[in-house]
């Protein structure tokens, strides 16, 4: 972490909160704060994008000394959750600067962050930790996860394209313009998922060296894309949106086809389920579940209020919910067909669930069940209360293509 550095702050206080950064000089010193903080170099490129994200952001920093010590940033953003759209801030560069770590300055701005997302009903808060331990403490759990598949370009098997239409390549930044409404016309079935305004497309373009693979049908329109860098002696796939066979079977051709070019053949795919039998011998593929990013619940009365259920409560439930940082989510929340409501600010009344705010996000975004959370000990209730509440929640996985 960085060290600090003797400069002025343009610090407005704000009845909001006391941390919001403002003005062109807070603007250059959290830039060089975080060039320090994370090891990075200066340069025109890393400005234009470093910027660009900064001045759509809601900014935080700490000073003491007159140095600045601490920052983040807090993005705001619209996910699509099953066919429902939510507010939701990505957190990043959650930095502080070596003289003042463990002092709870990256703490006290984690807080500031969430109290001002509450008062704005801000619904979600994402964020890609250093450490799950430390972002538990603020109500954050992992939610997302990914998978790492690996090939030697030596075992690439015999693949061939079915169905017509053809695969054309060219850098993200060209293909912008017709990638934009394709994945804004599928922002429908994301399942927790970034809906991407323009800037942060344009962001992705400069802050990324990426290709775009684009197949088009017979007809000449777009079915699917392939994002991909080539670093080196390795290709990586990024994203994947292919939702027919064709589509597929055309853009993995397309894939494969690099295995005489790059040694390794490398896909990052944002849905974690095991997709080895994609080739003819599994075990030439190295595959690796990885733990991404964390999520948490900052408006729990929106949430419920507004969440994609799949069916009708058999019966009421009621959920006693933990959530010291943000109290206004804490008590005992009654689930009915008709509503839901808080019944008690207290969260330890009788319930017949009792949950943290943790636990309960990763129920609501589907990353396990309440029956698993309170099998392993992570939660405590009646079982049969948690399977009617089971019924009715989303169980397919979430995935997160974008990283803040």
């Amino acid at each position: 972490m960085p060290a600090g550095f003797s400069i002025g702050m343009n610090v407005r206080r704000e009845t909001m909160t006391d941390y919001r950064l403002h003005g062109p000089e807070a603007r250059e010193q959290f830039y060089q704060l975080y060039l320090y903080a994370f090891n990075r170099q200066d340069s025109p490129q890393r400005r234009e994008y470093f910027f660009q994200r900064y001045d759509h952001g809601w900014i935080y920093g700490l000073q003491d000394g007159g140095q600045l010590v601490s920052g983040l940033y807090s993005l705001p953003f619209t996910v699509n959750f099953h066919g429902v759209d939510f507010r939701m801030n990505g957190i990043g560069d959650v930095m502080s600067a070596p003289e003042f770590s463990g002092r709870g300055g990256a703490g006290t701005l984690l807080k500031a962050s969430l109290a001002e997302m509450a008062k704005k009903h801000v619904t979600l808060a994402y964020l890609a930790p250093f450490s799950y331990e430390y972002y538990r403490r603020f109500g954050y759990e992992q939610v997302f996860n990914k998978m790492q598949y690996t090939l030697a370009g030596s075992a690439v098997p015999s693949f061939h394209a079915l169905g017509g239409g053809t695969v054309t390549r060219q850098p993200l930044r060209a293909a912008l313009p017709v990638l934009m409404p394709v994945y804004a016309a599928q922002a429908d079935h994301l399942r927790g998922g970034v809906v991407r305004e323009s800037w942060w497309w344009d962001h992705l373009a400069l802050a990324n060296n990426w290709d775009a693979a684009l197949y088009r049908d017979p007809d000449g329109k777009l079915q699917g894309y392939m994002l991909y860098d080539r670093n080196g002696s390795t290709l990586t796939v990024q994203e994947w949106w292919a939702p027919s066979q064709a589509a597929w079977t055309h853009l993995m051709a397309f894939l494969l086809r690099h295995g005489n070019t790059f040694p390794t053949l490398r896909f990052i795919d944002q849905d974690s389920r095991y997709r080895g039998d994609w080739l003819p011998n599994p075990y030439a593929l190295t595959a690796e579940t990885l733990p991404f990013m964390m999520a948490r619940i900052v408006d729990l009365a929106d949430f419920f209020g507004r969440y994609p259920w799949t069916g009708e409560l058999a019966a009421p439930v009621t959920v006693a919910v933990t959530d010291p940082v943000l109290p206004a989510n804490q008590g005992v929340w009654t689930l009915t067909t008709a509503g839901v409501t808080r019944t008690t600010a207290d969260p330890d009344a009788a319930a017949d669930l009792h949950l943290s705010i943790q636990q309960l996000t990763k129920a609501l975004f589907g990353t396990t069940t309440l029956i698993s959370i309170l099998t392993s000990g992570r939660g405590t209730g009646d079982a049969d209360a948690a399977a009617r509440l089971d019924a009715v929640l989303h169980h397919e996985l979430p995935m997160l293509n974008d990283y803040f």
